[in-house]
C-alpha cells in the first residue's frame, strides 16, 4: 500500500499498486509524483520505487558558464576619431575648424568617460587618438588664424596664389 501526494499537494491513499500503476496509465501521476511505501519514512520520487518500472531520470550536468561576450567598439570613441581626421585633414586652415576640432573633442572625452564605465568596450585608443589630433587641429587653425591677422599678404597669397606679371 502507497500514499501519494497529488498535485494539489494533498495526501491520497492508503492506495494498492494495482490503482498507482492504472493512475500512471491514466497520467494522474508520474515519474516525479511524492510516494510514500506503507512503514517507510519519507517520501521518494515514483521514479525510485523499482517495481514500477520508471527510470530514475539522469542527473542534472552542471550549466556551463555563459560565453563570453565578444567585446564591443564604443561607436562615439570611432566617431570622435573620424571627425577629427577630418578637422585636421580637409580644413586645416579654415576657422571654423576649430568648433569641428571642438566637437571631435569632446566626443573624445565622453568617449574616455564611457570606456570607464564600460571596461568590457573597446575603442579607447580611438578616443585618445581623438583627443590628440582634435588639439593638434586647433593648434594649427590658432596658428593660421594668426598668421592671417599678423601677416595679411601671406593670406591674401594663399587666397589668390601665386600673383601674375
Amino acid at each position: 500500500m502507497y500514499k501519494i501526494i497529488g498535485a494539489d499537494q494533498k495526501e491520497y491513499g492508503p492506495i494498492s499498486a494495482e490503482v498507482l500503476r492504472q493512475w500512471l496509465a491514466e497520467g494522474r501521476v508520474n515519474a516525479s509524483t511524492k510516494i510514500q511505501a506503507e512503514g517507510a519514512e519519507g517520501w521518494k520520487p515514483l521514479s525510485q520505487i523499482p517495481e514500477f518500472g520508471l527510470t530514475t531520470p539522469p542527473p542534472l550536468t552542471p550549466s556551463l558558464p555563459p560565453p563570453p561576450q565578444a567585446a564591443s567598439t564604443n561607436n562615439m570613441a570611432v566617431w570622435a576619431f573620424g571627425v577629427s581626421l577630418l578637422s585636421f585633414c580637409c580644413c586645416i586652415c579654415q576657422p571654423w575648424v576649430g568648433i569641428i576640432s571642438l566637437v571631435a573633442m569632446v566626443l573624445g572625452v565622453m568617449a574616455l568617460s564611457q570606456s570607464k564605465q564600460y571596461p568590457n568596450q573597446t575603442g579607447k585608443g580611438f578616443a585618445i587618438a581623438a583627443i590628440i589630433i582634435s588639439v593638434l587641429s586647433l593648434i594649427l587653425c590658432a596658428i593660421c588664424i594668426l598668421g592671417a591677422i599678423f601677416f595679411p599678404s601671406i593670406s591674401e597669397f594663399l587666397k589668390n596664389g601665386i600673383p601674375r606679371q
